[in-house]
């Protein structure tokens, strides 16, 4: 993942309610799957281990946050302990239809929680951080963002 894309991840973050959090844990997940296609595409299999394992890192993050509380839960878990595992296989093996296979079906289950979360109107989870401003400021194709930095975000020292 490229240090532009972990920054826009990270605001994006910043600005997130619960259902925008999930899409966009999603597409980091994506993200660390896509690297992992290219390093083996490249013959890297350093670089495919590590993608792979992050990959992995996002479906546990994903179990555990899970509340069985939901039947749906238990479903949710069974996937993504299923991919976690497939994932190993694809670093065991060094074989990239693992990983091609777990994107195949995720997507779905992103594509189902992008609609879910156009109907979530809940407050961003961080309360405390910097608002973003983004238009057409400079130029007919340059977009800029700003930072409101005038707001007290509680820290004092």
């Amino acid at each position: 993942m490229t240090n532009e894309q972990k920054q826009d991840f990270t605001r994006r973050i910043t600005q997130a309610n619960r259902g925008e959090l999930v899409v966009i844990k999603y597409e980091i997940l994506f993200a660390y799957l896509q690297d992992a296609k290219d390093a083996y595409g490249a013959d890297e299999r350093e670089l495919f281990k590590q993608a792979t394992r992050q990959a992995s890192v996002v479906l546990q993050s994903f179990e555990d946050a899970l509340d069985f509380k939901y039947e749906i839960s238990a479903s949710l878990y069974a996937v993504y302990d299923f991919h976690c595992r497939q994932l190993s296989k694809a670093i065991l093996h060094y074989s990239v239809k693992e990983v091609e296979e777990a994107e195949e079906m995720l997507r779905q289950l992103y594509d189902a929680f992008k609609e879910a979360a156009k109907t979530d109107d809940s407050k961003p989870l961080m309360q405390n951080a910097q608002q973003v401003y983004a238009g057409y400021t400079y130029g007919k194709n340059d977009i800029n963002e700003s930072y409101d930095m005038q707001v007290s975000r509680g820290f004092l020292a």
